[in-house]
């Protein structure tokens, strides 16, 4: 094609095309590998340097290769083929990449991204993290995302699948097609759960876990929806709960349940990271109570003290929640 046909490329480099790589191109003497061309608007996707080389030699066309596809995919092939070879990319540019994919394919996997970008999928989750913090709950859904596969899986479905635990652990004679349906998972992946959970379960006439679920430390441990413990590890047999801490564990669970399904939480980075805190304070008890029996006798004095000062300090942050909260217990009568 004439060079002075095609229009230039929309490049992810951030400093655009490099006069001096263009100018060792050039000066190689070496025959150029077809550039890539959108057939559909004569947009360069990849090969502006070679573009450029040819221009400094003074040639008047060159050979391209074309390509089809939407336009809106055309900043995502320039990206891939930039990262297989070439003038390598920029860290920044490559994190600046990944903020425009999210843009224009947020329901990409971040698995997905970060194979198209060149960067790790931790790096991705912490730019779409970014990105969603600077928009409100309302404009940022937790929508389906396409994994490198192309199948679509729920962006919510570690919680999903936490809370078929709990629902198993809690209503262990409920049908899997019921579990399945209020935690908004396959029936497999319910079947699946139920079998973990079995696994953990001490067999008839034993005192602890089966064999098999002894590296797992704290699944089974009655906890809140967010995320279920593991398999606890052996150790003493807990004391007895009565009646009344049975009674406080399902009203913790119920307004832990009122908070994972509130939008304005779990729609931001910080509601998120507050769950994930509750839950992790919930996983300490569970295995604390485990811990918290092994102590020997003369450490037990300097251990309440410790444990006391921890119960104080939760008293005075839950007696200062309970004055800043304009609805009080409205949340008990709505469940």
């Amino acid at each position: 094609m004439p060079v002075a046909s095609l229009l230039p490329a929309d490049s992810p480099r951030l400093s655009g095309l490099s006069e001096g790589h263009a100018q060792a191109l050039a000066e190689s003497g070496t025959a150029f590998e077809p550039i890539l061309v959108h057939r559909g608007t004569g947009r360069v996707v990849d090969g502006m340097h070679r573009l450029r080389a040819t221009v400094l030699r003074g040639e008047p066309r060159i050979t391209v290769r074309y390509v089809d596809g939407p336009v809106a995919d055309l900043f995502i092939r320039s990206v891939r083929a930039n990262i297989g070879h070439g003038l390598p990319l920029t860290l920044e540019d490559r994190k600046a990449a990944v903020l425009r994919i999210l843009t224009t394919h947020p329901h990409w996997s971040d698995r997905a991204i970060a194979a198209v970008t060149g960067v790790s999928p931790k790096t991705v989750g912490v730019v779409r993290g970014r990105r969603s913090t600077e928009e409100s709950p309302q404009s940022n859904p937790a929508l389906p995302r396409v994994g490198r596969d192309g199948r679509v899986r729920p962006a919510d479905m570690p919680e999903r699948r936490e809370k078929a635990r709990s629902l198993l652990a809690q209503r262990p004679r409920a049908t899997l097609r019921e579990v399945a349906r209020e935690a908004g998972v396959s029936v497999s992946t319910a079947h699946r759960l139920r079998q973990e959970l079995r696994s953990c379960a001490p067999e008839p006439g034993t005192d602890g876990p089966a064999p098999a679920a002894r590296e797992d430390p704290v699944r089974l441990a009655p906890l809140v929806v967010a995320a279920p413990p593991r398999c606890p590890a052996p150790g003493p047999r807990p004391v007895p709960v009565d009646a009344s801490a049975r009674g406080a564990a399902r009203l913790r669970v119920r307004a832990m349940d009122v908070l994972a399904n509130d939008p304005s939480l779990r729609f931001t980075d910080s509601g998120r990271a507050l769950l994930r805190w509750l839950n992790g304070q919930a996983h300490g008890l569970a295995a604390g109570e485990q811990l918290l029996a092994a102590v020997p006798p003369h450490c037990a004095g300097a251990l309440t003290e410790v444990v006391s000062h921890y119960a104080r300090e939760w008293e005075r942050l839950a007696a200062g929640l309970q004055r800043t909260d304009p609805v009080k217990d409205s949340w008990r009568a709505a469940r």
